[in-house]
């Protein structure tokens, strides 16, 4: 049942997590979250006049965008990655990537 709930956050942004919920004078950066944990998943666009494109997370099946200035690095379509993220008021945004070897 726990499947089909969606939840909203402050920015408006549909998740399948609920809200993490801070302790008085705690910031979001000094809670633990799912954020902090490295994200497996593929390039499913890329538009190479602008470099940029979107990722698409494995688990979730959430598109998360990038560009390579935010990243550090040039990606490839279909090109397997792990990454982590964050929410920002514009939806969610890849903050760091790592290659994925096979």
């Amino acid at each position: 049942m726990e499947e089909l709930f969606a939840y909203v956050d402050e920015h408006g942004n549909i998740s399948d997590r609920p809200a993490i919920k801070l302790k008085e004078g705690e910031s979001p950066s000094m809670s633990s979250n799912h954020q902090d944990d490295y994200s497996f998943g593929k390039v499913v666009h890329y538009n190479t006049d602008s470099n940029y494109g979107f990722i698409r997370d494995n688990e979730t099946q959430q598109s998360i965008y990038f560009n390579d200035r935010l990243v550090g690095q040039k990606l490839n379509l279909n090109q397997k990655v792990k990454f982590k993220f964050k929410s920002a008021k514009q939806g969610a945004q890849v903050t760091e990537v790592l290659i994925e070897y096979q």
